[in-house]
């Protein structure tokens, strides 16, 4: 597996601060005496913000409790008033100080040009990665302190832009990257992701400048826009195998594994079980021809205790987001293993002690972008035979990542019949079946499954929690994040005028409201109503 640079590098949490202040040289002297700090180490602040962004978008609670029950992927089996939308917020000033490290990261590579090897490779791996959380942020919340952010003390009020302003502009960001990697040149000593190698940022950087063109594509304008431009620009240039999928990978120590692991493998808990929604609809949607992923995604089902290593070959969801006496009612009527888990890879990692991925970009969803972009006609190529390649990448890596825990291959003959039902649907309906294979494929990707419901609208597969919202807004799934309270205290006078921008004024500031490239809103239909 990949373990580009030592986690050695990086330090516990509560640091970001004083490296924008000052900081170390050398985070391996941290404990020699913080407060005699004179200047910090861009690679370290590199370092220290890939390895807590990824512990924001995958952990125990924002993708645990949040992005995945957004998504309905998983549920909580015991306590679900999270998987019911209670509450329904993200990591936004955690973000932003991640954010401002990278922003004080390229100002001190600019001033001490010898702490980097390379200033252009540096100033391009830090721009990508805040384009990459940056798109999360709005994606999360809609407008957002973007061009007036991360200023510090030089701006603690900063005005909000617009998330129609944001997308193209983070486009151009990738671009300006893009035109500063010198691929024979040595990348960054501090990155974590993809251990300098310039190659890979150049694909992962193509294949963001594709995400933000399908999402953003509809609300853009359609043909002719920046959004397909940027399409264009970056096909062919993108991820090109499993080989390139980009992940951050945690280490096995105590400090450095995902919090998701600490959750279900060092505190013992067992909160979260598979959707009855999603398995189902992994089994059941494409003719009866179940997604062979599955072997990979959850644990099958037994009469014995955990960790389910005598599995039955069955997959059973739990209902998704119960009300609490039910669930537990539920929960506690069952053998442990009735339900299926979230494959134990997921945290675990390949070491089995926490080292999990937390996935950037995976090459299935470049394909999957290629195949929508086809069917557009933005590009050529076939459409039906490039969702038949995206499931094919997608079967492989998880194949050879869990090896006999999913004996799953793309040769077999349970894929092969898969992939002839889903290209079967999608002659008839190919927008539909593109949204649902990129929601698949999409599980434990922060908030992209969520995302990708929300952009391309596809029916029958989110619905109301079966013992109702708990949230207190309207619709039956959240369709943004509400801004964090304390904005309204200090920021006000932009946050209200974010708030009318997006919802209409600050009463109506909830979770109803749509992004900008929420064109049509979700589904009318709702299968799933507990009423």
């Amino acid at each position: 597996m990949r373990r580009h640079v030592t986690l050695t590098l990086l330090v516990a949490g509560g640091l970001s601060l004083l490296l924008a202040l000052g900081g170390c040289d050398s985070l391996t002297s941290y404990n020699d005496n913080p407060n005699e700090a004179t200047s910090a180490n861009p690679n370290n602040l590199l370092a220290n913000a890939q390895r807590y962004m990824a512990g924001e978008v995958y952990a125990g609670t924002n993708m645990m409790r949040r992005s995945n029950v957004w998504a309905q992927y998983t549920t909580q089996n015991f306590y679900p008033s999270e998987s019911r939308y209670s509450p329904v917020d993200y990591p936004w000033t955690d973000f932003y100080t991640r954010l401002t490290d990278l922003r004080t990261a390229k100002q001190i590579a600019k001033e001490r040009p010898g702490t980097v090897q390379n200033q252009g490779n540096f100033q391009a791996v830090a721009t990508i990665m805040q384009t990459w959380a940056f798109q999360i942020l709005t994606d999360a919340y809609g407008d957002i302190p973007f061009g007036e952010a991360l200023q510090q003390r030089g701006n603690q009020s900063p005005a909000y832009t617009a998330q129609a302003d944001i997308y193209p502009a983070l486009v151009d960001s990738l671009n300006t990257a893009l035109g500063k990697i010198n691929t024979g040149a040595a990348g960054p000593s501090g990155d974590l992701v993809n251990g300098g190698n310039m190659e890979m940022w150049q694909k992962f950087a193509n294949g963001l400048k594709m995400r933000i063109a399908i999402r953003g594509y509809e609300a853009a304008g359609g043909s002719g826009s920046w959004a397909e431009q940027a399409i264009t620009s970056a096909n062919g240039n993108a991820l090109q195998g499993n080989g390139d999928n980009v992940y951050f990978q945690f280490g096995t120590s105590a400090t450095h594994r995902n919090t998701y692991y600490e959750n279900r493998e060092v505190d013992f808990r067992d909160d979260f079980d598979g959707s009855a929604r999603f398995i189902d609809f992994m089994k059941d949607k494409y003719g009866g021809t179940a997604d062979p992923r599955l072997d990979a995604y959850f644990e099958q089902t037994s009469s014995s205790g955990r960790p389910c290593e005598d599995g039955s070959g069955e997959y059973e969801g739990f209902p998704f987001a119960l009300e609490q006496g039910s669930a537990q009612g539920l929960y506690g009527a069952n053998p442990t293993c009735a339900f299926s888990r979230p494959e134990a890879w997921f945290p675990n990692g390949p070491s089995g002690n926490g080292d999990a991925f937390a996935p950037m970009m995976y090459y299935d969803e470049v394909l999957l972008t290629k195949a929508w972009a086809a069917q557009k006609g933005i590009i050529s190529g076939d459409a039906q035979a490039l969702i038949g390649d995206a499931i094919e990448a997608s079967v492989d890596f998880y194949g050879s990542e869990l090896g006999d825990d999913a004996e799953i291959s793309s040769d077999n003959t349970a894929t092969q019949n898969y992939i002839s039902q889903v290209q079967s649907d999608f002659a008839s309906n190919p927008v539909q079946v593109i949204g649902e294979q990129r929601y698949i494929s999409f599980y434990m990707h922060n908030i992209q499954g969520w995302s990708t419901w929300r952009r391309f609208d596809f029916e029958n597969v989110l619905g109301a929690p079966e013992g109702g919202v708990a949230g207190g807004f309207d619709s039956y799934a959240p369709l943004r994040v509400p801004y964090p309270p304390s904005e309204a205290n200090l920021n006000g006078e932009n946050y209200t005028t974010a708030a009318e921008n997006m919802c209409g004024g600050v009463q109506a500031e909830d979770e109803d409201c749509q992004m900008w490239w929420d064109v049509d809103g979700p589904p009318s239909a709702n299968a799933y109503s507990a009423d």
